[in-house]
């Protein structure tokens, strides 16, 4: 095993995004990656006998630490027991807090509920067992230590980024007569499509068209409000493969980021931000502290107060009137984008917070 070693650990999915980037990013630039993992779906009864099996099986002797994915908190019990008898250390990349998403966003757990507490005490359990808590914003970070009581020192931010070979930079889109316009996601509240439509039906009939990809929480209330809107001017697909996904961002004139009023919707930039300005379209999104950390409106992309539909039917209205103003947001924009946070990029900085906090 080299110097530079991780061991994936957990019930993770290889193809979730943050997984894929940072493990392509590791390969490329020389770090080794061993993977433990097991079927995301199986419960925990199931799912540590065969961790411990694959662990005793494929995992090398030495000190690579022991990195638990995105959503794998019930999995760090597990990591940190295996890193104790084998003198390694555990690093959790979370990404979110179970509470936050349950109870801050869907809201599907009231905030003063067994289940809101049920979730907190995962979130608090799993972040203090870990050696290093990483986080994609400086916000979220501040959010970890503040509601879980982590040591200031403990959680380091290591942003999202984008893989380079599923999302390319395109060139520019011929103008045509139509503005063609595209939101993708999960329909979570804090992607706030609700603001979306009713911006579209603002521009109902100025050459606009809108296409919103994906389907979840909020997709009937999201089918309600698109009644309003001329279907020549709407298409809402369902999920799409991402191929036809990169084809939908190659054919639009400008990619929409998040615009949820939620606490979360402040604390995180999508991997859609990333995806939408990498592959070169010029991008909207609300202004929230998060993304001030990493782009300057006005500059890289526009902004607008979270919830506001006609705020963001203003900024397509100005991007339309001004193909000059959208290729160049586009260019700084997706400049930025690909040279920092390609997968390379990532994996450069997961080695230098390993590097500085002495995990290997």
């Amino acid at each position: 095993m080299s110097a530079r070693t991780i061991v994936f650990f957990g019930g993770y999915d290889p193809a979730y995004p943050r997984n894929a980037i940072i493990r392509k990013g590791c390969r490329r630039i020389g770090v080794d990656i061993v993977e433990c993992r097991v079927d995301p779906r199986r419960k925990v009864t199931t799912r540590y006998p065969l961790l411990l099996r694959e662990f005793a099986r494929s995992v090398p002797r030495g000190r690579a630490p022991i990195f638990v994915p995105d959503f794998r908190h019930k999995d760090v019990p597990l990591a940190r027991f295996l890193a104790g008898v084998t003198g390694r250390r555990v690093v959790f990349d979370p990404l979110v807090s179970r509470f936050e998403t349950r109870v801050l966003d869907r809201g599907d757990a009231a905030a003063g509920s067994a289940q809101a507490a049920h979730n907190r005490n995962i979130d608090r359990l799993s972040m203090r067992l870990a050696d290093l808590v990483l986080a994609d914003t400086d916000a979220h970070a501040a959010f970890f230590r503040r509601e879980f009581g982590l040591p200031a020192g403990k959680v380091r931010t290591l942003r999202l980024g984008f893989e380079d070979d599923l999302f390319p930079e395109a060139p520019p889109r011929a103008l045509s007569g139509r503005f063609e316009v595209l939101f993708y996601g999960s329909f979570l509240p804090l992607h706030g499509v609700g603001t979306i439509l009713s911006a579209a039906a603002l521009l109902s009939g100025k050459g606009f068209r809108f296409t919103i990809v994906g389907d979840g929480q909020t997709r009937d209330e999201a089918d309600r409000l698109a009644t309003s809107i001329p279907s020549a001017e709407i298409e809402m697909p369902g999920q799409v493969p991402v191929g036809r996904l990169r084809d939908l961002i190659r054919d639009s004139d400008a990619v929409l980021g998040i615009f949820g009023t939620t606490a979360k919707a402040r604390m995180v930039v999508p991997n859609k931000v990333y995806q939408g300005l990498a592959s070169g379209r010029p991008l909207v999104t609300a202004d929230t502290p998060a993304i001030r950390e990493i782009f300057a409106p006005g500059t890289d992309l526009l902004t607008v107060p979270a919830g506001d539909h006609r705020a963001l039917a203003e900024a397509l209205l100005r991007l339309k009137g001004d193909p000059g103003l959208a290729r160049e947001l586009a260019q700084r924009g997706g400049g930025l984008v690909r040279r920092d946070y390609n997968p390379a990029g990532v994996a450069e900085r997961l080695v230098s917070i390993l590097d500085e906090e002495g995990l290997w």
